[in-house]
C-alpha cells in the first residue's frame, strides 16, 4: 500500500512541477523525485521483504524525520502543510516501523523451526 500510494503522489506531483513558479519549480521537482524513490524503496521491501535491511532503516529514518520536523514546524505555527505532513508521514512511520518488527519476527520464527 505504502508503495501504491506514494508512486501515486509521485504521479499527481508532475502536475505540480508543471504548474510551478521559477521561486518553487525546484523545490516541486524535487519532492516528485523523492515520492518516486520512496515508491520505488517501498516496491523493494514489499517483494523482499527479509533482505533489504539497509533500506528498512532509510526509510524508516527519513519518514521519522519528515514526522518530527513537521512536528517542530507545526509547533512553530503558521506553516503550510506542517500538521498534514505529521498526520500522514507519521503514520507511516508508525506502520513501517510495525512491518519491519512483523517481518523480523516472522524470520526469527523460521530460523527456529529450521533448527
Amino acid at each position: 500500500m505504502a508503495a501504491v500510494s506514494a508512486l501515486l503522489a509521485a504521479v499527481t506531483a508532475v502536475s505540480d512541477v508543471t504548474a510551478a513558479d521559477h521561486a518553487t519549480l525546484v523545490v516541486q521537482t524535487w519532492r516528485m523525485y523523492g515520492l518516486f524513490l520512496c515508491g520505488g524503496m517501498f516496491a523493494l521491501l514489499a517483494l523482499r521483504p527479509r533482505v533489504h535491511g539497509a533500506v528498512w532503516a532509510l526509510v524508516i529514518a527519513n519518514k521519522a524525520a519528515l514526522t518530527v520536523t513537521a512536528a517542530a514546524y507545526s509547533a512553530h505555527g503558521g506553516i503550510a502543510e506542517a500538521a498534514k505532513t505529521v498526520g500522514w508521514d507519521g503514520t507511516l512511520t508508525v506502520a513501517l516501523i510495525a512491518a519491519f518488527v512483523m517481518c523480523r519476527a516472522n524470520s526469527e520464527s523460521r530460523s527456529e523451526l529450521a533448527r
